[in-house]
């Protein structure tokens, strides 16, 4: 059976970096990553059963977060641009910078670049509401996630092994964000796609919702607790708490 073209791709672009930087996946693949490492460990207690939980589900593309010390400076985003180069990614037309794509024997693979809130290292970037760029430019950029409050603390270790496209057999340790930052970010995914009249589009993301949830392992919980008593009175968690409160089973996105 043919290798995961996404952990294929994941094995090059870190052997490509000579596993310098650290690589935290979020978005779709980032939770089929941890649900299937759990899967692996039953030791591992979670809040529910892994065998409760809808079956994890892959994705075509991965959303690679980047630390705000490495994205908001050229030297360390420059090796990560030449990786890029020499693995044959190109520019997504519409999204330069942000998004690059390769053509794989299964198909197109996509990586797309993005940044949790940047804190005390804002000032070293120019400031722009949806992207940053660090000065001066490598030709590589990250779309913002201020909704990703906390996505570089604690993160969740996964260990992974594969061949990278030359064949070569590769073993490296990738992170995935933590449960309350991930949860930050599928909810504001999810209420983006509330009233979508594509049902399925709102679904998905309400069905990570409850994988992140299921998913909690008892290592993680001390810190979502922390989190959540941390971030109760910015702006963005309340709208996001009120958006629990409010959504009903009859919402577009959750009917049947």
């Amino acid at each position: 059976m043919a290798e995961d073209p996404l952990l294929t791709t994941l094995l090059d672009l870190d052997g490509e970096l000579n596993s310098s930087i650290e690589l935290i996946v979020g978005g779709g693949y980032g939770l089929y990553l941890k649900q299937m490492h759990l899967n692996r460990n039953r030791a591992i207690r979670t809040l529910f059963l892994i065998d409760q939980l809808p079956a994890a589900r892959t994705t075509q593309d991965i959303d690679l977060i980047l630390r705000a010390e490495v994205v908001t400076d050229s030297v360390s985003m420059r090796p990560i641009r030449q990786a890029l180069d020499r693995l044959s990614f190109e520019v997504v037309a519409g999204a330069e910078y942000m998004q690059f794509v390769r053509q794989m024997s299964v198909g197109n693979v996509k990586i797309d670049l993005l940044a949790g809130p940047l804190g005390s290292f804002a000032s070293r970037v120019p400031n722009d509401q949806r992207r940053v760029r660090p000065r001066p430019s490598v030709n590589l950029h990250a779309l913002k996630l201020d909704e990703a409050v906390g996505v570089e603390e604690h993160p969740f270790p996964i260990q992974i092994t594969g061949h990278r496209s030359s064949g070569q057999i590769h073993t490296t340790t990738v992170f995935v964000p933590q449960a309350f930052s991930y949860l930050m970010m599928k909810l504001m995914a999810f209420r983006d796609r509330l009233h979508d009249e594509d049902k399925d589009l709102g679904r998905h993301h309400a069905i990570d919702v409850y994988r992140i949830i299921g998913l909690l392992t008892e290592g993680e919980y001390d810190h979502v607790i922390r989190l959540r008593q941390d971030n109760r009175k910015i702006q963005l968690f309340q709208k996001l708490d009120r958006l629990l409160k409010n959504t009903s089973c009859r919402s577009p996105a959750l009917a049947d």
